[in-house]
């Protein structure tokens, strides 16, 4: 793996390129006939430009086409050396004819000391028109597209610059910009480091085992184009940046290069440049993101974006002029267009709150589905233990004769059937209590065991007859149930002091298959009506438990599903469960229809956070049993969703559309007037008025190329980067 030679120790890592007094001496050494290394045959040196670690540079004139050129001779020639002139010849080779880069046009491979004969660019290099202070943005947008192009060019040839810098960047007679310099180049293929120049390479690329990457001529693109706006590389005014020449190795030099761009917040001076907008800001400092991957991945999607850029600039004038001509055609439909307008939102918010309530009616019908589920197994469940022949002899027993042997048994045995049954269903549907009463209501057994309630009686409790209320305690002791039954709900509180709704679901227990004959007892199971709500989805929408059968005070649709019941933390215990019921939802149970009779606009009766209109569909839960035909549970499912959730989209559409509409109509007039008279000035090329270049600067309609400044141009060292300096730290 070839690296580049490290510079001495006085470089300081700035782009090395010949100052004043370089210049004069070489000058000087020109003056009093200091002869070139080696007289190369069909060129007369004239002149001596410049020397760099490697070896010199001179101006000669091709003696058959009297054609200025520069012979660059590798005088200090080392194994690393001789290895970066192959390599820059080697790439200059696939770049022949490319008019964005310096033409090699001779190699002196076999001469003592070794040289290449390569293009003169006589108004030096990049940075030496910088030298002079910041371009314009016209000037500056010229050369970032030239020398973006030139590097899509040398990537398409499979070739990566690696050190593209205002040095290594010569300029042509139109003041062009030519790339030079292919000393650090690699091929994409290849896995060889290559060491730019600090303040414009990439932090990534600062690393002795980093693989090449197109990324890294973007970043160093974006560092020229930081240049030229603002005088100054980037990251080279930030405090401590001067500490990298003093960090000891090249390593470390490296290390401390990364830490301080990585570290420091994205340049912004190019942001604060005159003339510099939104748009060619964005695309400089994403070409300098530290990051990699938030950086453009090649040169060729710079020069898209840049070019995109442009023509929106360019395109502005016109489409503002498009306005004007379509400004009597929008002035006589505004009414019309009122018209449409309105109707359309009317349209939309029908389509809308139909698609909303669609999807409510599935999401109820879902849910309504799992309780009927969820209702069949536990019946199920129930049915199945009931006809187990030991619990059949047990609830056949006398009391007396129950409590001597076999008390405990029955609690095992109702405790291994509510473990067998928990694991079939979801936690939070999991079973609180199972218990089993004998036909006289007295309770012999519990899972989990209760023995301070065993024996009592229970016969008054709806779960035992099945009347859909709790009796008086002196109320004769009626028949057990003899169907399937389900229970209304009643308030438990859980270890947390928190109130919440439960049910109990029992069966009968007869004392033979036959069914014949009162039932001998009950067996049940006590469930929690916990868990979530909320329905997968987008907007804020949750599925609502009501039972339209009558509570304990007589009144029906009682909610005991609902967030409010989630949310509810009894920190008192003078705060009890607050009861509401949703007499909507019993309505359209007792009408036997297919919709709510509201259910464009249902009301939450608990208010509060949930006031106000909301879109909701119900369902009812009914559940299909062997032997019992179709059992309606009396619970109904509500899935509701807040209206203005659902209409929010058509809201915002419908003020941003009404204030755009009510904003152009209102100033129709005036902006044709403005925009006619800009595009006039704009289009009006023989102009000369101040007011004509401002509108055409502001329009991005500038001269392509430079125009060469009145000093500081024709600099003499002017000659491909390489031959004045080398790639530095």
């Amino acid at each position: 793996m070839v690296l580049p030679t490290p510079a001495p120790a006085a470089d300081d890592g700035r782009t090395p390129v010949m100052d004043d007094r370089e210049r004069n001496e070489a000058v000087s050494l020109s003056l009093r006939g200091v002869r070139p290394p080696l007289k190369v045959p069909g060129y007369e040196q004239e002149a001596f430009l410049g020397k760099g670690a490697y070896g010199e540079v001179w101006v000669a004139v091709d003696s058959n086409s009297g054609r200025k050129v520069a012979i660059k001779y590798y005088t200090r020639r080392g194994g690393t050396d001789w290895a970066t002139l192959a390599r820059e010849v080697e790439k200059l080779r696939y770049l022949f004819n490319d008019r964005y880069v310096v033409q090699l046009l001779k190699v002196g491979w076999e001469a003592e000391p070794p040289y290449y004969v390569m293009e003169y660019m006589e108004n030096g290099s990049l940075e030496d028109e910088l030298r002079h202070g910041p371009l314009h943005v016209p000037e500056a947008v010229c050369l970032f597209r030239d020398i973006a192009k030139g590097l899509v060019h040398a990537h398409d040839k499979g070739i990566l610059h690696c050190d593209l810098k205002p040095a290594n960047v010569l300029l042509d007679h139109d003041h062009h910009p030519r790339l030079a310099d292919f000393g650090q180049s690699r091929l994409t293929n290849e896995m060889s480091p290559a060491l730019g120049t600090l303040f414009y390479m990439a932090p990534e690329q600062a690393d002795l085992k980093a693989a090449p990457d197109a990324r890294w001529d973007v970043y160093s693109l974006g560092a020229v184009m930081y240049r030229i706006l603002t005088g100054h590389a980037p990251h080279k005014e930030e405090a401590g940046a001067n500490t990298i020449f003093t960090s000891g190795t090249l390593d470390a030099q490296l290390a401390a290069y990364r830490i301080l761009i990585e570290s420091n917040p994205a340049p912004a001076a190019h942001r604060k440049a005159p003339g510099v907008d939104s748009g060619l800001a964005a695309i400089v400092s994403r070409c300098l993101a530290s990051n990699p991957k938030e950086r453009y991945p090649n040169p060729q999607a710079v020069l898209t974006d840049l070019d995109a850029w442009s023509l929106r600039r360019v395109r502005r004038p016109l489409m503002f002029l498009t306005g004007f001509t379509f400004g009597a055609f929008l002035l006589v439909m505004t009414l019309i267009g009122s018209a449409l307008f309105q109707d359309t939102i009317r349209t939309t918010e029908r389509e809308i709150v139909e698609d909303s309530l669609q999807g409510n009616r599935f999401a109820a019908k879902s849910a309504a589905e799992r309780y009927a589920v969820q209702a069949q197994l536990r019946w199920l469940t129930l049915e199945h233990a009931a006809r187990d022949p030991e619990l059949r002899r047990w609830l056949s027993l006398a009391k007396d004769e129950f409590q001597k042997s076999h008390e405990h048994e029955l609690d095992q045995w109702l405790a291994q059937r509510k473990a067998r049954y928990d694991l079939q269903v979801d936690e939070n549907n999991q079973s609180s209590l199972w218990f089993a009463l004998n036909r006289h209501g007295l309770q012999f057994g519990t899972a989990p065991p209760r023995p301070k309630v065993r024996y009592e009686p229970r016969g008054r409790y709806d779960f035992f007859h099945g009347q859909g209320h709790e009796l008086e305690p002196d109320h004769p002791l009626p028949a057990p149930i003899a169907t399937p039954t389900r229970t209304g709900v009643f308030k438990r509180k859980d270890h947390e002091n928190d109130e919440f709704w439960s049910v109990a679901f029992s069966v009968p227990v007869w004392a033979a298959e036959e069914k014949k004959g009162p039932p001998i007892g009950v067996i049940g199971m006590g469930l929690d009506l916990k868990g979530q709500t909320r329905v997968e989805g987008d907007r804020e929408r949750f599925a609502v438990l009501v039972d339209t059968r009558p509570d304990a005070t007589g009144h029906r649709g009682l909610i005991v599903r609902h967030p409010y019941i989630e949310q509810f933390k009894n920190d008192n215990p003078s705060h009890l469960l607050p009861l509401h019921y949703a007499e909507t939802v019993v309505r359209w149970y007792d009408s036997k229809n297919n919709e709510l009779p509201e259910e464009r606009e249902y009301i939450d009766p608990v208010g509060g956070e949930f006031a106000g209109p909301w879109l909701a569909s119900a369902e009812r839960v009914a559940v299909r049993l062997d032997g019992e035909g179709i059992v309606d549970t009396g619970w109904v499912v509500l899935v509701q969703e807040r209206r203005a959730d659902v209409l929010q989209p058509v809201r915002a559409l419908q003020w941003r559309l009404g204030a755009g509409a009510g904003s152009a109509v209102a100033f129709v007039v005036v902006l044709i007037v403005i925009l006619w008279i800009g595009m006039a000035s704009v289009l009006n090329t023989s102009s000369k008025s101040r007011v004509n270049r401002l509108l055409r600067h502001w329009a991005g309609v500038q001269p392509s190329g430079l125009t060469p400044r009145a000093s500081g141009t024709g600099n003499p060292s002017g000659t491909s980067g390489s031959g004045v300096s080398e790639p530095s730290r």
